[in-house]
């Protein structure tokens, strides 16, 4: 029997120096396990491996010592127990992440919500070399960030709001960068030296400061046979939409720029910096077109969804544009495809990292 070792690697199986044995690698995204996906990880560990599991420094499991005749069956006995097999080569990688802000009271955003939403869009996808993505919730860098082809650290910006404040002084000892100063009873913030770690507004206990999260992101980082940390090009990004337009902008020129079996941050730098930095920012700019009516269809399910969806396009004049909240899943699936498939134009869909999605489309006919 021929054995297709490419295949089986790109789908997370990777020879081991013993004959016929491979090193199983499982999908767990920003670092998060069930205690049943748990236990079924060690239950296959041990009816189709050796009894041990490894724990790889990208949060990744591995199960050592599969039996190249067991290949399709330890596939099977994990996806019955909610556990799926991960991928290797020239493709994204598993999401990272810490516990972000639902768990650290450092954390300025929901880190595994976020990395969910990567993964979703981006989990898989083949480029000319291995991208990984990682996620941190603030400052501290817990998660390394910039060790990432593409890496999110959580910030804040923040603002002061003079009538609540006690002058107590608890956010200029909390403020590590000597960004701000009390002078004539007001607090100054030199936006210069800010590094949105959101320090003040997280220790005010008046609530004088409020802080609005929003993803630091860097490019380009790489730790292996190359060491080079991530360069942060863009300010503080306040919307998922943005940080996923930077994040298509990236891949796009990954893959339009890189040599096969070039990394991410070899073709930034053989390509040019300016000329990377140029694709980024242009991602940044307005969407061509305006937004004219809205609908929220979170509470319905299919095929209630499109019927709502369609409802509302018919209700506008040919050339609006509708946006559409929907949960994610199957109506994010079925809905814009319905839509397309009645002739209107689909603009964007954008994941909103909490379970829904946006849909923007624009009605084309009478």
């Amino acid at each position: 029997m021929v054995v297709d070792y490419k295949a089986l690697k790109s789908g997370g199986f990777m020879r081991q120096k013993q004959k016929d044995r491979f090193s199983l690698r499982l999908k767990v995204v920003g670092g998060n396990l069930t205690a049943g996906q748990i236990r079924t990880i060690a239950d296959m560990s041990q009816k189709y491996g050796d009894g041990h599991i490894h724990l790889t420094s990208r949060q990744g499991v591995e199960i050592p010592f599969i039996r190249l005749a067991d290949v399709e069956k330890v596939k099977a006995d994990l996806e019955a127990g909610g556990v799926f097999t991960g991928v290797c080569g020239p493709r994204v990688r598993t999401v990272t992440a810490c516990q972000g802000s639902e768990i650290c009271p450092s954390g300025c955003i929901d880190t595994y919500a976020l990395a969910q939403a990567i993964s979703r869009r981006y989990f898989g996808r083949e480029l000319p070399h291995k991208f990984k993505f990682g996620v941190t919730g603030c400052q501290n860098n817990c998660l390394k960030a910039e060790e990432n082809d593409l890496g999110v650290k959580g910030g804040c910006r923040v603002s002061w709001e003079e009538e609540s404040c006690t002058f107590c002084g608890v956010c200029l000892k909390a403020c590590r960068e000597g960004a701000l100063s009390l002078r004539d009873r007001k607090i100054l913030l030199a936006a210069d030296l800010c590094n949105n770690c959101g320090r003040c507004f997280q220790s005010c206990p008046a609530g004088a400061w409020k802080g609005e999260p929003g993803y630091l992101v860097s490019f380009g980082g790489m730790f292996g046979n190359r060491i080079a940390r991530g360069r942060q090009i863009l300010p503080l990004l306040q919307d998922t939409e943005s940080l996923f337009r930077a994040a298509d902008a990236a891949l796009a020129f990954f893959d339009r720029h890189a040599r096969p079996g070039e990394r991410f941050r070899t073709a930034i730098d053989r390509a040019g910096w300016d000329a990377f930095a140029a694709a980024i920012q242009e991602s940044r700019a307005a969407p061509e077109y305006r937004i004219d009516e809205t609908l929220d269809i979170t509470d319905v399910v299919c095929p209630v969804t499109f019927a709502k969806a369609l409802a509302a396009l018919e209700e506008l004049e040919e050339g609006r544009v509708l946006s559409i909240r929907m949960n994610d899943g199957e109506p994010a699936q079925n809905v814009p495809r319905s839509l397309k498939d009645e002739g209107h134009q689909i603009l964007r869909l954008v994941d909103n990292a909490d379970g829904t999605c946006t849909l923007i489309t624009r009605k084309v006919g009478g």
